[in-house]
């Protein structure tokens, strides 16, 4: 397995479509309390997908979760609140969240009508789009497992589908040698 984050940020756009080529799954992943950052993953890399293979799984993902009104709140760190008007008790600074999972929904299925591929062939956009906290880990297991869960089956299909690589050696018989030419 090998992670490779090109960022999103205009120095890296260059690096995507040599680290797209081949991939089994590719994860895009924006800013769920910033719009702007989904406008930019689609402008950005929805051309990437073109080096990646056909089968190649594409996962949506909205991190920072935790800080929105609806993201979980274990794993808050300390100073990181405002204070209560009411108790005085100090809560978690939370804004309401700008980018929602319909709209990675929408953004999932562009991908695959852009690689022309029929939505039947390929996992339900409910099952590529996540919403986690690389903060506190929500759902980053699940998005990793989900796609373990799909890649390993493909990779292990992809390998007996086509022919070995492998030479088998211990059956070679070498050719007999003949007397001819001028030194024979």
């Amino acid at each position: 397995m090998f992670l490779c984050s090109v960022a999103g940020r205009e120095q890296f756009h260059g690096l995507g479509s040599m680290y797209c080529r081949g991939a089994a799954a590719i994860i895009l992943t924006y800013d769920v309390n910033h719009p702007q950052s989904l406008v930019e993953l689609e402008d950005r890399f929805l051309g990437l997908t073109e080096t990646a293979s056909k089968d190649c799984l594409f996962a949506i993902v909205g991190n920072k979760v935790d800080l929105t009104e609806e993201g979980p709140l274990e794993g808050q760190e300390k100073g990181e609140c405002s204070p209560n008007l009411d108790s005085g008790a100090c809560l978690p600074a939370r804004v309401p969240k700008q980018v929602h999972l319909e709209d990675a929904v929408a953004l999932y299925k562009k991908i695959l009508r852009y690689k022309m591929l029929d939505e039947q062939d390929m996992p339900a956009a409910e099952q590529m789009c996540f919403e986690t906290s690389a903060k506190t880990g929500y759902n980053v297991d699940l998005l990793f497992e989900t796609l373990f869960d799909l890649v390993v089956p493909m990779i292990l299909r992809q390998r007996a589908e086509r022919p070995s690589h492998t030479v088998d050696i211990s059956s070679h018989k070498p050719p007999k040698r003949t007397r001819s030419g001028c030194c024979a």
